[in-house]
């Protein structure tokens, strides 16, 4: 696939920024908007893989917006906030086969499923319907499943932290991709604002996890970060 880019369309700048580095964990590039009407135009000129707009706004409302970028577009993955449950409202988001409807204040785990689940929708799309792969082989005796971010080692669970998990899951997600010691950092601390990036908190818990699972499963790329280093499937096979 190619890098994914997200839209973002807010009329509050204030929470729109809150989330801006957030959603830049998950996509390539994140344009903004604070109204319908101007989020439309960005929608034309970019065409991003995902659209993630509140349905209270000035000029062109959420729902509206989404109604007119789904007469032409149905591969679009659109989330849609709101800070009201109206029964109305969710029926009608329903017919617009959103990826989620989510309630402000935002939560950045229902968000972060949001994307997850987007993502991995556009890339059956990319693979005409194909899933993308989901077990990743680390030993013979290791496996790593990124849909349920679950770890068997000679087929018992290995219990993971929940910042253990979190760093599993982040650079299993691309198994290509040299993730900076400060991408892992606002991935396992998303939940708390006040923490101070530390560099050092990184590699202890990189230390912890490859206590777990095979050391060479996780490589270290010198003044960059970290990459994935799973076995090959059909390796695993063969060794089976």
């Amino acid at each position: 696939m190619n890098p994914l880019t997200l839209l973002y369309i807010e009329d509050d700048v204030d929470i729109q920024e809150i989330y801006v580095d957030f959603l830049k964990e998950y996509v390539e590039t994140v344009h903004l908007a604070n109204d319908g009407e101007r989020g439309y135009e960005m929608y034309m000129l970019h065409k991003p893989d995902i659209i993630l707009l509140d349905i209270n706004m000035p000029k062109l409302d959420g729902l509206s917006l989404a109604k007119k970028i789904r007469e032409t577009d149905k591969d679009v993955q659109i989330i849609i906030t709101t800070a009201y449950a109206e029964q109305e409202n969710l029926l009608k988001a329903i017919e617009l086969y959103l990826v989620k409807y989510i309630l402000k204040p935002i939560d950045f785990t229902e968000l972060e499923e949001a994307l997850n689940k987007a993502i991995n929708e556009l890339v059956l799309i990319a693979n005409n319907g194909e899933p993308q792969r989901e077990i990743f082989c680390l030993d013979e005796n290791t496996l790593w499943y990124k849909d349920t971010e679950k770890l068997y080692t000679n087929e018992n669970e290995v219990k993971l932290t929940k910042n253990e998990r979190r760093l599993l899951a982040l650079i299993s997600s691309d198994e290509n991709k040299v993730f900076t010691f400060y991408d892992i950092f606002n991935h396992i601390a998303q939940d708390n604002f006040n923490k101070e990036y530390d560099a050092n908190q990184v590699r202890a818990l990189v230390k912890l996890l490859r206590k777990k699972i095979p050391k060479e499963s996780i490589i270290n790329i010198y003044g960059e970060g970290y990459r994935f280093n799973p076995l090959n499937i059909e390796i695993c096979k063969e060794q089976n």
